[in-house]
Protein backbone atom coordinates (compact mmCIF):
# COMPACT_ATOMS: atom_id res chain seq x y z
CA UNK A 1 0.00 0.00 0.00
CA UNK A 2 2.85 2.61 0.98
CA UNK A 3 4.41 1.86 -2.42
CA UNK A 4 1.60 2.53 -4.64
CA UNK A 5 0.83 5.64 -1.87
CA UNK A 6 4.05 6.43 -3.08
CA UNK A 7 4.02 6.17 -6.94
CA UNK A 8 0.28 7.86 -7.51
CA UNK A 9 1.93 10.96 -4.63
CA UNK A 10 5.03 10.94 -6.97
CA UNK A 11 2.82 10.58 -10.13
CA UNK A 12 0.64 13.95 -9.13
CA UNK A 13 3.35 15.92 -8.16
CA UNK A 14 5.04 15.53 -11.61
CA UNK A 15 2.03 16.65 -13.58
CA UNK A 16 1.26 19.32 -11.35
CA UNK A 17 5.07 20.57 -11.94
CA UNK A 18 4.77 19.84 -15.98
CA UNK A 19 1.08 22.42 -15.36
CA UNK A 20 3.31 24.49 -13.65
CA UNK A 21 6.04 24.69 -16.62
CA UNK A 22 3.39 24.60 -19.21
CA UNK A 23 1.74 28.42 -17.40
CA UNK A 24 5.79 29.49 -16.94
CA UNK A 25 5.86 28.41 -21.02
CA UNK A 26 2.56 29.97 -22.28
CA UNK A 27 3.63 33.38 -20.44
CA UNK A 28 7.89 33.41 -20.75
CA UNK A 29 8.07 32.90 -24.45
CA UNK A 30 5.90 35.75 -25.66
CA UNK A 31 7.59 38.20 -23.24
CA UNK A 32 11.06 37.29 -24.15
CA UNK A 33 10.37 37.57 -27.72
CA UNK A 34 8.89 40.77 -26.78
CA UNK A 35 11.89 42.26 -24.58
CA UNK A 36 14.64 40.23 -26.70
CA UNK A 37 15.77 39.75 -30.59
CA UNK A 38 15.53 36.24 -31.90
CA UNK A 39 19.04 35.73 -32.40
CA UNK A 40 20.04 36.11 -28.27
CA UNK A 41 16.98 33.84 -27.09
CA UNK A 42 18.23 31.40 -29.56
CA UNK A 43 21.73 32.36 -28.09
CA UNK A 44 20.45 31.56 -24.70
CA UNK A 45 18.79 28.10 -25.87
CA UNK A 46 22.35 26.96 -26.93
CA UNK A 47 23.79 27.81 -23.97
CA UNK A 48 21.32 25.64 -22.05
CA UNK A 49 21.97 22.88 -24.20
CA UNK A 50 25.61 23.61 -23.60
CA UNK A 51 25.21 23.28 -20.09
CA UNK A 52 23.55 19.86 -20.22
CA UNK A 53 26.47 18.81 -21.60
CA UNK A 54 28.92 20.14 -18.82
CA UNK A 55 26.21 18.26 -16.33
CA UNK A 56 27.58 14.89 -18.18
CA UNK A 57 30.65 15.72 -15.83
CA UNK A 58 28.80 13.55 -13.37
CA UNK A 59 29.41 10.61 -15.13
CA UNK A 60 26.52 8.46 -13.88
CA UNK A 61 27.21 8.92 -10.48
CA UNK A 62 23.63 10.46 -9.26
CA UNK A 63 21.64 7.95 -11.28
CA UNK A 64 24.39 5.12 -9.52
CA UNK A 65 24.34 6.18 -5.91
CA UNK A 66 20.54 6.52 -5.99
CA UNK A 67 20.14 3.06 -7.34
CA UNK A 68 22.32 1.63 -4.70
CA UNK A 69 21.00 3.52 -2.11
CA UNK A 70 17.34 1.77 -2.86
CA UNK A 71 19.62 -1.67 -2.21
CA UNK A 72 20.89 -0.57 1.31
CA UNK A 73 17.84 1.80 2.54
CA UNK A 74 16.65 -0.95 4.46
CA UNK A 75 19.44 -1.79 6.33
CA UNK A 76 21.65 1.13 7.43
CA UNK A 77 23.26 -0.77 10.64
CA UNK A 78 26.03 -1.95 7.99
CA UNK A 79 27.08 1.21 6.82
CA UNK A 80 26.66 0.92 3.52
CA UNK A 81 23.82 3.57 3.12
CA UNK A 82 26.12 6.40 4.97
CA UNK A 83 28.85 5.17 3.28
CA UNK A 84 27.55 5.54 -0.54
CA UNK A 85 26.14 9.27 1.10
CA UNK A 86 29.75 10.03 1.96
CA UNK A 87 30.90 9.09 -1.33
CA UNK A 88 28.65 11.06 -3.17
CA UNK A 89 28.88 14.20 -0.90
CA UNK A 90 32.77 14.08 -1.88
CA UNK A 91 32.39 13.03 -5.51
CA UNK A 92 29.92 15.72 -6.01
CA UNK A 93 31.91 18.81 -4.63
CA UNK A 94 34.74 17.67 -6.74
CA UNK A 95 32.31 17.44 -10.39
CA UNK A 96 31.12 20.76 -8.86
CA UNK A 97 35.08 22.37 -9.25
CA UNK A 98 35.20 20.45 -12.34
CA UNK A 99 32.22 22.46 -13.90
CA UNK A 100 33.53 25.33 -12.91
CA UNK A 101 36.43 25.41 -13.91
CA UNK A 102 35.61 23.85 -17.41
CA UNK A 103 32.97 27.14 -17.74
CA UNK A 104 35.71 29.22 -16.70
CA UNK A 105 38.66 28.43 -19.19
CA UNK A 106 36.47 27.01 -21.89
CA UNK A 107 34.02 29.20 -22.54
CA UNK A 108 36.07 31.28 -25.43
CA UNK A 109 36.64 27.87 -26.89
CA UNK A 110 32.90 26.64 -27.11
CA UNK A 111 32.11 30.26 -28.22
CA UNK A 112 34.16 29.63 -31.55
CA UNK A 113 33.27 26.34 -31.55
CA UNK A 114 29.61 27.52 -31.93
CA UNK A 115 30.25 29.84 -34.65
CA UNK A 116 28.54 32.92 -32.34
CA UNK A 117 28.70 36.05 -34.23
CA UNK A 118 31.28 38.38 -33.35
CA UNK A 119 29.10 40.61 -31.99
CA UNK A 120 27.43 38.13 -29.07
CA UNK A 121 30.80 36.52 -28.37
CA UNK A 122 31.46 38.55 -25.08
CA UNK A 123 28.11 38.59 -23.77
CA UNK A 124 27.86 35.18 -24.35
CA UNK A 125 31.49 33.84 -22.74
CA UNK A 126 30.28 36.04 -19.93
CA UNK A 127 26.88 34.16 -19.64
CA UNK A 128 28.31 30.51 -19.79
CA UNK A 129 30.89 31.40 -16.69
CA UNK A 130 27.75 32.83 -15.03
CA UNK A 131 25.70 29.67 -15.53
CA UNK A 132 28.27 27.05 -14.84
CA UNK A 133 29.01 28.93 -11.50
CA UNK A 134 25.16 28.11 -10.65
CA UNK A 135 25.55 24.52 -12.10
CA UNK A 136 28.62 23.82 -9.90
CA UNK A 137 26.64 25.08 -6.95
CA UNK A 138 24.16 22.65 -7.87
CA UNK A 139 26.09 19.89 -7.90
CA UNK A 140 27.06 19.99 -4.35
CA UNK A 141 23.03 19.44 -2.86
CA UNK A 142 22.60 16.16 -5.18
CA UNK A 143 23.06 13.89 -2.58
CA UNK A 144 20.27 15.29 -0.93
CA UNK A 145 18.04 14.30 -4.01
CA UNK A 146 19.14 10.98 -4.58
CA UNK A 147 17.72 10.11 -0.85
CA UNK A 148 14.52 11.54 -1.67
CA UNK A 149 15.12 9.62 -5.03
CA UNK A 150 15.79 6.11 -2.87
CA UNK A 151 12.66 6.54 -0.57
CA UNK A 152 10.65 7.43 -3.36
CA UNK A 153 9.88 10.93 -2.28
CA UNK A 154 10.39 12.65 -5.93
CA UNK A 155 7.51 14.64 -4.91
CA UNK A 156 9.48 17.07 -2.63
CA UNK A 157 11.80 17.56 -5.23
CA UNK A 158 8.79 18.01 -7.26
CA UNK A 159 7.44 21.43 -5.09
CA UNK A 160 10.99 22.49 -5.17
CA UNK A 161 11.14 22.49 -8.72
CA UNK A 162 7.14 23.81 -9.06
CA UNK A 163 7.94 27.12 -6.29
CA UNK A 164 11.68 27.31 -8.09
CA UNK A 165 9.84 27.91 -11.41
CA UNK A 166 7.14 30.28 -9.86
CA UNK A 167 9.76 32.91 -8.04
CA UNK A 168 11.90 32.56 -11.90
CA UNK A 169 9.07 33.27 -14.07
CA UNK A 170 8.29 36.41 -11.36
CA UNK A 171 11.96 37.39 -11.23
CA UNK A 172 11.97 37.32 -15.22
CA UNK A 173 9.66 39.27 -15.82
CA UNK A 174 10.55 42.07 -13.71
CA UNK A 175 14.16 41.72 -14.94
CA UNK A 176 13.53 42.02 -18.35
CA UNK A 177 10.96 45.41 -17.24
CA UNK A 178 14.13 46.49 -15.77
CA UNK A 179 15.97 46.27 -18.91
CA UNK A 180 18.24 43.33 -18.08
CA UNK A 181 17.84 41.83 -21.05
CA UNK A 182 19.07 38.15 -21.69
CA UNK A 183 21.01 38.40 -17.71
CA UNK A 184 17.69 38.22 -16.53
CA UNK A 185 17.66 34.06 -17.17
CA UNK A 186 20.78 34.03 -15.80
CA UNK A 187 20.31 36.22 -12.55
CA UNK A 188 17.10 34.40 -11.83
CA UNK A 189 18.45 31.06 -11.73
CA UNK A 190 20.88 32.58 -9.22
CA UNK A 191 18.07 33.11 -6.73
CA UNK A 192 16.30 30.29 -6.88
CA UNK A 193 19.16 28.46 -6.64
CA UNK A 194 20.44 29.78 -2.94
CA UNK A 195 16.48 28.38 -1.30
CA UNK A 196 16.37 24.75 -2.85
CA UNK A 197 19.51 22.97 -0.73
CA UNK A 198 18.02 24.46 2.62
CA UNK A 199 14.50 22.96 1.52
CA UNK A 200 15.44 19.52 0.47
CA UNK A 201 17.81 19.35 3.35
CA UNK A 202 14.95 19.71 6.18
CA UNK A 203 13.06 17.64 4.29
CA UNK A 204 15.47 14.57 4.57
CA UNK A 205 15.98 15.39 8.05
CA UNK A 206 12.23 15.43 9.01
CA UNK A 207 12.10 12.75 7.46
CA UNK A 208 14.69 10.36 9.01
CA UNK A 209 16.50 9.81 5.68
CA UNK A 210 20.16 11.18 7.12
CA UNK A 211 21.96 8.35 8.85
CA UNK A 212 21.82 8.41 12.28
CA UNK A 213 24.56 8.17 14.71
CA UNK A 214 26.57 5.12 13.65
CA UNK A 215 25.17 4.18 10.33
CA UNK A 216 27.10 6.94 8.50
CA UNK A 217 30.45 4.45 7.47
CA UNK A 218 33.04 5.29 5.87
CA UNK A 219 34.09 6.28 2.24
CA UNK A 220 35.05 2.77 1.17
CA UNK A 221 36.89 2.10 -1.84
CA UNK A 222 35.39 -1.08 -3.00
CA UNK A 223 31.83 0.93 -2.91
CA UNK A 224 33.23 3.84 -4.98
CA UNK A 225 34.71 1.36 -7.02
CA UNK A 226 31.04 0.10 -7.58
CA UNK A 227 29.24 3.01 -8.05
CA UNK A 228 31.66 4.41 -10.53
CA UNK A 229 31.41 1.08 -12.55
CA UNK A 230 27.89 1.11 -12.40
CA UNK A 231 28.24 4.80 -13.25
CA UNK A 232 30.06 4.67 -16.35
CA UNK A 233 27.98 2.54 -17.67
CA UNK A 234 24.82 5.40 -16.90
CA UNK A 235 26.94 7.94 -18.14
CA UNK A 236 27.51 6.05 -21.70
CA UNK A 237 23.50 6.19 -21.89
CA UNK A 238 23.20 9.70 -20.84
CA UNK A 239 25.48 10.99 -22.91
CA UNK A 240 23.62 9.06 -26.00
CA UNK A 241 20.89 10.32 -24.68
CA UNK A 242 22.43 13.34 -24.97
CA UNK A 243 23.25 13.42 -28.53
CA UNK A 244 19.69 12.11 -29.61
CA UNK A 245 17.44 14.40 -27.90
CA UNK A 246 19.75 17.40 -26.90
CA UNK A 247 21.89 18.18 -29.73
CA UNK A 248 19.28 19.99 -31.89
CA UNK A 249 19.57 23.37 -31.16
CA UNK A 250 23.77 22.94 -30.92
CA UNK A 251 23.53 21.40 -34.49
CA UNK A 252 20.44 24.12 -36.11
CA UNK A 253 22.49 27.25 -34.31
CA UNK A 254 25.55 25.94 -35.82
CA UNK A 255 23.94 25.05 -39.46
CA UNK A 256 21.46 27.15 -40.08
CA UNK A 257 22.06 29.71 -37.88
CA UNK A 258 20.89 31.59 -34.11
CA UNK A 259 17.30 32.61 -35.43
CA UNK A 260 16.63 29.15 -36.64
CA UNK A 261 17.94 27.80 -33.07
CA UNK A 262 14.85 30.09 -31.91
CA UNK A 263 12.55 28.77 -34.61
CA UNK A 264 13.45 25.00 -33.37
CA UNK A 265 13.45 25.95 -29.58
CA UNK A 266 9.61 27.83 -29.65
CA UNK A 267 8.25 25.32 -32.42
CA UNK A 268 9.27 22.48 -30.26
CA UNK A 269 8.47 23.88 -26.36
CA UNK A 270 5.40 21.88 -26.47
CA UNK A 271 7.17 18.46 -27.85
CA UNK A 272 9.09 18.87 -24.59
CA UNK A 273 6.25 19.12 -22.73
CA UNK A 274 4.56 16.41 -24.17
CA UNK A 275 7.29 14.54 -24.11
CA UNK A 276 7.64 14.79 -20.12
CA UNK A 277 4.04 14.17 -20.14
CA UNK A 278 4.55 10.57 -21.47
CA UNK A 279 7.53 9.83 -19.33
CA UNK A 280 6.39 10.44 -16.08
CA UNK A 281 4.28 7.23 -15.35
CA UNK A 282 6.99 5.92 -16.27
CA UNK A 283 9.58 7.71 -14.11
CA UNK A 284 7.50 7.66 -10.89
CA UNK A 285 6.64 3.54 -10.67
CA UNK A 286 10.69 3.07 -11.57
CA UNK A 287 11.72 3.54 -7.62
CA UNK A 288 8.97 0.60 -6.79
CA UNK A 289 10.42 -1.37 -9.36
CA UNK A 290 13.90 -1.47 -8.29
CA UNK A 291 12.36 -2.24 -4.59
CA UNK A 292 10.57 -5.16 -6.43
CA UNK A 293 13.35 -6.58 -7.92
CA UNK A 294 15.86 -6.06 -4.46
CA UNK A 295 13.10 -7.88 -3.00
CA UNK A 296 13.06 -10.68 -4.98
CA UNK A 297 9.16 -10.00 -5.90
CA UNK A 298 9.77 -11.38 -9.82
CA UNK A 299 6.04 -11.79 -10.85
CA UNK A 300 4.93 -8.60 -9.62
CA UNK A 301 7.75 -7.19 -11.13
CA UNK A 302 7.36 -8.72 -14.60
CA UNK A 303 2.90 -7.56 -14.40
CA UNK A 304 3.47 -4.01 -13.39
CA UNK A 305 6.31 -3.65 -16.28
CA UNK A 306 4.10 -5.09 -18.61
CA UNK A 307 1.59 -2.57 -17.84
CA UNK A 308 3.71 0.19 -17.84
CA UNK A 309 4.92 -0.52 -21.29
CA UNK A 310 0.76 -0.49 -22.37
CA UNK A 311 0.46 2.76 -20.73
CA UNK A 312 3.41 4.66 -22.18
CA UNK A 313 2.78 3.81 -25.48
CA UNK A 314 -1.10 3.92 -25.37
CA UNK A 315 0.06 7.50 -24.21
CA UNK A 316 2.07 8.23 -26.76
CA UNK A 317 -0.38 7.25 -29.57
CA UNK A 318 -2.76 10.13 -27.72
CA UNK A 319 -0.36 12.04 -27.29
CA UNK A 320 0.95 12.06 -30.98
CA UNK A 321 -2.24 12.69 -32.46
CA UNK A 322 -2.90 15.48 -30.15
CA UNK A 323 0.36 17.32 -31.20
CA UNK A 324 -0.05 16.78 -34.47
CA UNK A 325 -3.60 18.48 -34.06
CA UNK A 326 -2.64 21.32 -32.45
CA UNK A 327 1.18 22.65 -32.08
CA UNK A 328 1.60 24.14 -35.68
CA UNK A 329 -1.44 26.35 -34.86
CA UNK A 330 -0.81 26.98 -31.42
CA UNK A 331 2.64 28.21 -31.88
CA UNK A 332 1.42 30.68 -34.58
CA UNK A 333 -1.40 32.04 -32.22
CA UNK A 334 1.03 31.90 -29.62
CA UNK A 335 3.60 33.92 -30.63
CA UNK A 336 1.29 36.03 -32.80
CA UNK A 337 2.79 35.06 -36.13
CA UNK A 338 6.14 35.63 -34.79
CA UNK A 339 7.45 32.45 -35.47
CA UNK A 340 5.50 29.80 -38.31
CA UNK A 341 5.99 25.96 -37.53
CA UNK A 342 5.41 24.22 -40.42
CA UNK A 343 2.71 21.40 -40.02
CA UNK A 344 5.21 18.66 -41.95
CA UNK A 345 7.82 19.06 -38.57
CA UNK A 346 4.65 18.06 -36.22
CA UNK A 347 3.54 15.31 -38.35
CA UNK A 348 7.99 13.79 -38.20
CA UNK A 349 8.17 14.71 -34.40
CA UNK A 350 4.94 12.99 -33.71
CA UNK A 351 6.17 9.82 -35.62
CA UNK A 352 8.99 9.66 -33.42
CA UNK A 353 7.44 10.26 -30.19
CA UNK A 354 5.02 7.37 -30.87
CA UNK A 355 8.36 5.22 -31.54
CA UNK A 356 10.18 6.58 -28.70
CA UNK A 357 6.86 5.64 -26.14
CA UNK A 358 7.32 2.11 -27.22
CA UNK A 359 10.94 1.74 -26.70
CA UNK A 360 12.07 4.34 -23.56
CA UNK A 361 10.33 1.76 -20.98
CA UNK A 362 12.68 -0.92 -22.15
CA UNK A 363 15.65 0.65 -22.61
CA UNK A 364 15.52 2.56 -19.42
CA UNK A 365 14.48 -0.82 -17.42
CA UNK A 366 18.05 -1.09 -17.54
CA UNK A 367 18.48 1.18 -14.24
CA UNK A 368 16.25 -1.24 -12.57
CA UNK A 369 17.88 -4.55 -13.41
CA UNK A 370 21.16 -2.88 -13.41
CA UNK A 371 22.05 -4.58 -16.12
CA UNK A 372 23.08 -2.52 -19.09
CA UNK A 373 25.13 -5.05 -21.25
CA UNK A 374 25.54 -3.18 -24.87
CA UNK A 375 22.77 -0.83 -24.08
CA UNK A 376 25.21 1.83 -23.35
CA UNK A 377 26.98 1.30 -26.30
CA UNK A 378 24.08 1.38 -28.51
CA UNK A 379 22.86 4.76 -27.35
CA UNK A 380 26.03 6.19 -27.90
CA UNK A 381 26.11 4.74 -31.39
CA UNK A 382 22.61 6.19 -31.71
CA UNK A 383 23.59 9.67 -30.63
CA UNK A 384 26.79 9.92 -32.50
CA UNK A 385 24.84 8.35 -35.82
CA UNK A 386 22.56 11.37 -35.55
CA UNK A 387 24.79 14.10 -35.24
CA UNK A 388 27.26 12.83 -38.50
CA UNK A 389 23.75 12.63 -40.16
CA UNK A 390 22.39 15.71 -39.24
CA UNK A 391 25.28 17.70 -40.22
CA UNK A 392 25.23 16.63 -43.46
CA UNK A 393 21.39 16.26 -44.21
CA UNK A 394 20.79 19.28 -42.01
CA UNK A 395 22.27 21.60 -44.61
CA UNK A 396 19.88 20.40 -47.31
CA UNK A 397 16.86 18.87 -45.55
CA UNK A 398 16.59 21.50 -43.14
CA UNK A 399 14.54 20.77 -39.48
CA UNK A 400 12.49 18.31 -41.36
CA UNK A 401 15.62 16.47 -42.19
CA UNK A 402 16.87 16.65 -39.16
CA UNK A 403 13.82 15.07 -37.51
CA UNK A 404 13.61 12.40 -40.31
CA UNK A 405 17.45 11.47 -39.15
CA UNK A 406 16.18 11.46 -35.14
CA UNK A 407 13.57 8.65 -36.13
CA UNK A 408 15.72 6.68 -38.24
CA UNK A 409 18.37 5.94 -36.03
CA UNK A 410 16.33 5.53 -32.85
CA UNK A 411 14.58 2.52 -35.28
CA UNK A 412 18.02 0.92 -36.11
CA UNK A 413 19.56 1.11 -32.79
CA UNK A 414 17.78 1.70 -29.26
CA UNK A 415 13.90 0.70 -30.22
CA UNK A 416 15.18 -3.32 -31.36
CA UNK A 417 18.08 -3.32 -29.19
CA UNK A 418 15.85 -2.44 -26.11
CA UNK A 419 13.06 -4.59 -26.81
CA UNK A 420 15.15 -7.47 -27.24
CA UNK A 421 16.71 -7.11 -24.08
CA UNK A 422 13.41 -6.83 -21.95
CA UNK A 423 12.61 -10.07 -23.84
CA UNK A 424 15.66 -11.72 -22.32
CA UNK A 425 14.89 -10.69 -18.98
CA UNK A 426 11.44 -12.01 -18.72
CA UNK A 427 11.85 -14.83 -20.88
CA UNK A 428 9.37 -13.62 -23.64
CA UNK A 429 9.13 -13.67 -27.47
CA UNK A 430 10.09 -10.67 -29.70
CA UNK A 431 6.46 -11.17 -30.90
CA UNK A 432 5.17 -10.78 -27.09
CA UNK A 433 6.82 -8.40 -26.04
CA UNK A 434 6.89 -5.58 -29.35
CA UNK A 435 3.66 -6.71 -30.92
CA UNK A 436 1.42 -8.26 -28.32
CA UNK A 437 2.10 -6.25 -25.58
CA UNK A 438 1.26 -3.26 -27.34
CA UNK A 439 -1.65 -3.80 -29.34
CA UNK A 440 -4.13 -1.40 -27.54
CA UNK A 441 -1.61 1.20 -28.55
CA UNK A 442 -1.51 0.37 -32.24
CA UNK A 443 -5.21 0.12 -31.98
CA UNK A 444 -5.52 3.61 -30.74
CA UNK A 445 -2.59 4.61 -32.85
CA UNK A 446 -4.95 3.20 -36.23
CA UNK A 447 -7.95 4.77 -35.10
CA UNK A 448 -6.85 8.41 -33.49
CA UNK A 449 -4.67 8.77 -36.66
CA UNK A 450 -7.53 8.09 -39.08
CA UNK A 451 -9.46 10.50 -36.81
CA UNK A 452 -6.49 13.35 -36.80
CA UNK A 453 -6.53 12.85 -40.54
CA UNK A 454 -10.29 13.80 -41.08
CA UNK A 455 -10.06 16.53 -38.81
CA UNK A 456 -6.92 18.43 -40.38
CA UNK A 457 -8.46 17.94 -43.57
CA UNK A 458 -12.03 18.84 -42.20
CA UNK A 459 -11.38 22.86 -41.38
CA UNK A 460 -8.61 24.14 -43.51
CA UNK A 461 -11.42 27.19 -44.37
CA UNK A 462 -11.62 27.79 -40.31
CA UNK A 463 -9.69 30.42 -39.22
CA UNK A 464 -6.40 29.58 -37.46
CA UNK A 465 -7.30 30.80 -33.34
CA UNK A 466 -11.07 28.87 -34.00
CA UNK A 467 -9.19 25.71 -35.51
CA UNK A 468 -7.04 25.52 -32.73
CA UNK A 469 -10.15 25.41 -30.61
CA UNK A 470 -11.68 23.20 -32.29
CA UNK A 471 -8.80 20.59 -32.82
CA UNK A 472 -8.12 21.16 -29.12
CA UNK A 473 -12.05 19.91 -28.49
CA UNK A 474 -11.46 17.12 -30.63
CA UNK A 475 -7.90 15.84 -28.84
CA UNK A 476 -9.87 16.33 -25.56
CA UNK A 477 -12.76 14.90 -26.17
CA UNK A 478 -12.75 12.00 -28.68
CA UNK A 479 -9.02 11.28 -28.25
CA UNK A 480 -9.47 11.13 -24.61
CA UNK A 481 -12.13 8.93 -25.07
CA UNK A 482 -9.96 6.35 -26.65
CA UNK A 483 -7.24 6.33 -25.00
CA UNK A 484 -9.99 5.27 -22.27
CA UNK A 485 -11.71 2.44 -24.80
CA UNK A 486 -9.29 1.38 -27.07
CA UNK A 487 -5.48 1.94 -25.20
CA UNK A 488 -5.54 0.91 -21.73
CA UNK A 489 -6.40 -2.46 -20.91
CA UNK A 490 -9.45 -3.42 -17.84
CA UNK A 491 -6.54 -3.79 -15.17
CA UNK A 492 -4.99 -0.37 -16.02
CA UNK A 493 -8.53 1.17 -15.66
CA UNK A 494 -9.90 -0.65 -12.78
CA UNK A 495 -6.60 0.03 -10.73
CA UNK A 496 -7.23 4.06 -11.28
CA UNK A 497 -10.69 3.60 -10.87
CA UNK A 498 -10.24 2.20 -7.37
CA UNK A 499 -8.22 4.98 -6.25
CA UNK A 500 -10.79 7.92 -7.20
CA UNK A 501 -13.80 8.93 -5.00
CA UNK A 502 -17.15 7.21 -5.81
CA UNK A 503 -18.77 10.35 -7.72
CA UNK A 504 -15.38 10.31 -9.93
CA UNK A 505 -15.09 6.83 -10.17
CA UNK A 506 -18.57 6.78 -11.77
CA UNK A 507 -18.18 9.04 -14.65
CA UNK A 508 -14.95 7.30 -15.16
CA UNK A 509 -16.56 4.22 -15.71
CA UNK A 510 -18.98 5.80 -18.10
CA UNK A 511 -16.19 7.00 -20.01
CA UNK A 512 -14.14 3.62 -20.19
CA UNK A 513 -16.57 1.37 -20.27
CA UNK A 514 -15.76 -0.64 -17.11
CA UNK A 515 -17.84 -2.14 -14.14
CA UNK A 516 -18.85 0.70 -11.60
CA UNK A 517 -17.00 0.09 -7.99
CA UNK A 518 -18.95 -1.19 -5.41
Amino acid sequence: MSRLKNFSRNLVTSYLQLGVNVVYSLVSIPLILHWLPKAEFGMWLLLVQLMGYLGMVDLGMTSAVARLLVDHKDDRANGNYGSLLKTAMLVSAVQGAVVLMIAMLGAPVLAALMKIPPEHQHVFILLLRMQGAITAFNFCYRPLNMMLYAHQRMDLQSYSDITSLAISLGLMVLLLMKGCGIFSFVYANAVTALWVPFYLFWNCRRLNFLPGTGEWGAVSRKLFHEVFNYGSKIFLFDLGCQLQFASQIIVVSRVLGLESAALWGVGTKMFNLVFALLTRPYGATLPGLMEMLARGEADRLKARFRNIVVLTASLGAFLAGSYILCNSLFVGCWTSGKIIWPPLNDLLLSVWLFLISMQTTHCTFASVSKQFGALSYIFLAEGGSFILLTLTVGRHGGIAGMIGCSIFCTLIFSYQYGIRRSCHFFKCTFKETAWDWVQPALSLALVYGALVLITWLGTTAVPPVWRLILHGLVAGTAGTLLLLRLGLPPEILLEVQSRMPRKAARWFCLAAGTRAKN
